[in-house]
């Protein structure tokens, strides 16, 4: 299988999206949510407009995103850019993401490179590794950007370290190849050692085949570099 380029394009509503639905209803944004995880979008939209018209950045991007997927309201998916955009601007990072995908597949808006870079970045400082890894891509492929090899082998890193299966891979291609990072197949080996342990398949194909090209003591090296990893940026998780 070959070096991943995947947009990431992930429908962000706020951290809960990754963790599974919120229960307790602390808070007005949280009933939203309950009400939009059980599949009750009607509801959802009810609750989250007034939020949305109090400027609440969460409730904004909430309603990009049933807007850009039609639960609740008609599809519209340009009305779900002017959601995202002002959420985006109040720093919400779940909007910068989907506003730049939004520009990145010309979806509700023109596509232009140059502006998904920008809101990659805006998430990516923030810590997303989604985000950070999309960036990476761009840098890679040199699409609204300069090419620059060693600018995706940072941003890759960074997602990678957060546990990012595609970008560990990614990162392992690079180090195979000696792009924006010394060539060292040990490395290579470690990196897609780690994705291969989070189910990217392609990554334990390309995994086992450098192996066939390392000497015992490099092979020892490589293992013993993707145990580390794998307890680092993978949750320990054992071959």
């Amino acid at each position: 299988m070959k070096h991943q380029h995947i947009l990431m394009a992930l429908i962000a509503v706020s951290c809960s999206l990754f963790v599974g639905p919120v229960h307790a209803e602390k808070d007005p944004l949280e009933r939203s949510l309950n009400a939009y995880y059980a599949g009750h979008y009607n509801a959802a939209y009810n609750f989250t407009v007034p939020l949305a018209g109090q400027g609440n950045p969460a409730a904004l991007n909430l309603l990009g995103m049933m807007y850009e997927l039609g639960r609740g309201v008609p599809q519209d998916p340009a009305r779900s850019v002017v959601y995202y955009r002002k959420a985006a601007e109040k720093g919400d990072i779940h909007a910068q993401f989907n506003l730049a995908v939004s520009y990145n597949t010309g979806v509700g808006i023109p596509m232009n490179f140059q502006q998904a870079v920008k809101w990659y970045r805006r998430a990516a400082d923030q810590g997303a590794d989604f985000a950070q890894y999309n960036l990476a891509t761009m840098y890679e492929e040199g699409s609204g950007v300069a090419q620059d090899f060693q600018q995706a082998a940072q941003w890759y890193r960074l997602a990678a370290e957060h546990g990012n299966p595609q970008a560990q891979n990614n990162l392992g291609w690079l180090y195979k190849r000696g792009r924006g990072v010394g060539k060292n197949l040990m490395v290579a080996y470690a990196w897609l050692d780690t994705a291969a342990v989070q189910g990217l398949h392609s990554a334990a194909e390309e995994r086992d085949r450098i192996a066939a090209q390392l000497t015992q003591n490099e092979y020892a090296i490589a293992r013993s570099l993707a145990e580390k990893y794998r307890q680092d940026y993978a949750g320990g998780k054992k071959k």
